[in-house]
């Protein structure tokens, strides 16, 4: 066989056996979640005589375009005494079909007089009873839908949901039982400027946060801590009770969520924080032309670093303080690995690990050769040297040690290196209203792992203040001449980076070369930017376009090394912090397992909620495409995790299809309910026209998350 075949069966994704295997463990599991639910029906609806005509899994409409029939209406179908089973080509969903019942507005009137054949098949409802609203069901045929009282019929529409929460109840006890790796609910690297970093919490020990409680002992996510913060914004601020790093006092600290973190879902409310990270690799893969990938013993995923430079390194915050001390030289890092054993050995009690070391090169600023303008402060960190000093938000820093302020985007950099000549304490000017204020002010070395949000704010950790980011240049190096077109003012527009041959078709570059990046103040901006640029290749060029009043002004710049400024980080991809859940007996499982699927279905009813009034954007509804993918995600992290989603989508389908909504259970429930209480059934012209408007509000909302799901996926691939 011809190698380069073998090389492609070999790393292509969709050749790879363990890929079919998680596709094949989403599609049996979300069709089991559907075939439940009908189950619940057709079951009920059996034991209370009623006839079941047919039971699918999918709808079996045919599919056509322009009257042609494209693709068959079934994958598989089999009558079976009275009742066809089948699998329908259209995956969304499935029914069970009764007699005297349809869920298709435009059979409601032929179901209806199907049902009225009387116990012969020729009889039919007495006109005077019909006309006073109520019904003679030894008239109806005796085992339509609608001759059942209204109690059976209830049982038979609410089955599917009560079968949905206990086949959920099961799958999470087995997810639980077997055990789930899962990211913990934790507290890691703060978005700068943001209320998390503006009260300091990062890295701290999680107990609590909103209602939840965070133990060990408790199955308790990540994402559904997320969930919990977006759910109580609109409530007032969100508590969280923690314990601060090198702290040994717990303390609760109330957090006003803002929007804007997220650009793909700016409308959420967050305070800013992200997981817990560890100072060991995350990934085989380094950033590409960061000093980390040319390191001379090449760093591999679960590597734990435990020293640099001989600074022992116990946790992430100890990594980010050493690397901070030594960027601007060559470390070496001490890393433990576990070895791989020897057939047989693996039940040993041994120490499988061994300790190596290798030499990462320092890693150079990327300069371009100008500035931006400095902005008012905006927030001030608690418990930093700027708040020690007496700094206020609306305080423009002016003057450092006597010289004008250097690049705001590199400040950070310029204060290590004062701090490492043994500068410990720098004297700045501030303007405050009309007045020059001078402070002396104590930096301090970071350790927090501050990230850069999409927000027009940018944080200076060695003093703790957040700068709002402007777009307008400050200065320009004379000794650039490829931006000596650039002035002071000049207002940027438009970023594109323009990669060379080398990178521009590498895996990790190949998508940004030529790409052309917007600068807007509420989405893009220069602080993001040039984080970004800071990941590139040393070389790479960009395209900026500018505004000078009514003038275009064009550049292109290129990303140098600088000689005294160097980035701590290395270009090494970290591990978030992960753990692992399993119960203790079947009782626990099962009892975790009402736990979870009572906190799931809360969470939908809370965002349904939130969505009818308006306080989230129904922009946040994901739709089958969503699922789909995050389905996938989860199965290829293991079955519990797989699972556990499934037992979240059970919830989900159970809560959303019980909505008063016509075609929905819900809807069915409402009009049962209105032959109880009224003792005549919803009049049939009523029942077809509520129908209808169900029908169209559910297919308009299908066809509206589809459209988002297509956006959402598609930019996984801008």
């Amino acid at each position: 066989m011809d190698n380069s075949l073998i090389l492609f069966a070999e790393t292509s994704y969709w050749l790879n056996p363990s890929t079919w295997w998680v596709i094949i463990q989403v599609v049996l599991g979300l069709g089991m979640v559907i075939f439940v639910h009908e189950l619940g029906h057709f079951l009920v609806a059996k034991a209370c005589g009623v006839k079941c005509e047919k039971f699918y899994v999918g709808f079996d409409v045919p599919i056509k375009i322009f009257g042609v029939q494209i693709l068959p209406a079934t994958l598989f179908r089999k009558q079976i005494g009275e009742t066809e089973y089948g699998i329908g080509m259209i995956p969304f969903g499935g029914y069970v079909k009764m007699l005297g019942q349809d869920d298709n507005p435009a059979n409601i009137e032929k179901e209806i007089q199907r049902s009225q054949g009387g116990v012969d098949g020729q009889g039919g409802v007495d006109g005077q009873a019909e006309a006073d609203g109520y019904v003679d069901r030894t008239e109806l045929d005796p085992r339509s839908f609608r001759a059942k009282s209204v109690t059976q019929r209830m049982a038979i529409i609410s089955a599917g949901v009560i079968f949905n929460l206990i086949f959920a109840v099961f799958l999470a006890a087995l997810a639980f039982r077997s055990g789930v790796n899962y990211q913990p609910a934790s507290i890691g690297p703060v978005i700068g400027g943001g209320p998390a970093w503006e009260e300091n919490v990062a890295d701290s020990k999680l107990f609590r946060v909103g209602r939840e409680v965070v133990t060990p002992e408790k199955y308790f996510t990540y994402i559904e801590m997320i969930q919990e913060i977006i759910f109580s914004a609109d409530e007032g601020p969100v508590e969280f009770e923690i314990q601060r790093r090198g702290s040994t006092e717990k303390e609760v600290v109330s957090l006003n969520a803002r929007t804007g973190f997220d650009p793909r879902n700016p409308d959420l409310p967050m305070v800013g924080i992200s997981s817990m990270l560890l100072p060991v690799v995350g990934s085989d893969d380094m950033v590409a032309g960061t000093s980390a990938a040319s390191a001379t013993e090449k760093l591999q995923k679960g590597d734990r670093i435990v020293a640099v430079n001989d600074i022992k390194i116990e946790n992430v915050c100890d990594l980010r303080m050493a690397l901070n001390l030594e960027a601007v030289k060559p470390v070496t890092l001490k890393i433990r690995r576990k070895k791989e054993l020897e057939s047989g050995e693996q039940d040993k009690e041994q120490d499988s690990s061994e300790v190596l070391s290798t030499v990462v090169q320092a890693n150079p600023v990327r300069e371009l050769g100008f500035s931006i303008q400095w902005q008012p402060i905006t927030g001030i960190q608690k418990d930093s040297p700027a708040a020690a000093a007496g700094l206020q938000v609306d305080d423009l820093i002016k003057t450092v040690e006597g010289q004008p302020v250097p690049n705001l985007l590199t400040f950070d950099l310029e204060v290590m290196s004062m701090f490492r000549a043994g500068k410990k304490t720098i004297q700045i000017e501030v303007q405050r209203g009309d007045e020059t204020i001078p402070l002396s002010i104590s930096p301090r070395v970071p350790n927090s792992g501050t990230v850069q949000g999409s927000f027009p704010v940018i944080a200076l950790d060695t003093l703790g203040v957040a700068i709002g980011v402007s777009n307008k240049v400050g200065s320009v190096d004379s000794s650039r001449p490829e931006v000596a077109g650039l002035k002071g003012g000049d207002e940027i527009v438009a970023i594109t980076y323009l990669l060379d041959e080398q990178w521009r078709e590498h895996e990790d570059f190949k998508k940004i070369h030529e790409k052309k990046v917007e600068l807007e103040d509420d989405k893009t901006h220069m602080a993001e930017i040039y984080s970004v640029i800071q990941t590139l290749p040393m070389g790479t060029e960009f395209k900026i376009e500018a505004k000078r009043g009514d003038s275009d002004v064009s550049v292109t710049a290129v990303a140098t090394p600088s000689a005294e400024l160097f980035i701590p980080k290395l270009g090494i991809p970290l591990e978030s912090e992960e753990a692992f859940y399993r119960s203790k007996s079947w009782g626990d499982a099962f009892h975790n397992g009402m736990n979870q699927v009572w906190a799931d279905g809360t969470r939908v009813f809370r965002f349904l909620t939130k969505l009818v009034t308006g306080k989230l954007s129904v922009k946040n509804l994901g739709g089958p495409g969503t699922i789909a993918v995050v389905a996938t995600s989860e199965a290829s992290k293991g079955t519990g995790r797989l699972l556990l989603f499934l037992t979240l989508l059970s919830a989900n389908l159970a809560v959303v299809n019980f909505l008063p909504i016509p075609v929905l259970d819900g809807g069915h429930m409402v009009f049962l309910a209105y032959e109880g209480l009224f003792r005549r059934p919803v009049p049939p012209n009523a029942e077809i026209l509520l129908t209808y408007a169900g029908l169209f509000f559910v297919l308009g909302l299908m066809i509206f998350v589809s459209f988002m799901d297509y956006g959402r996926i598609s930019s996984m691939f801008d």
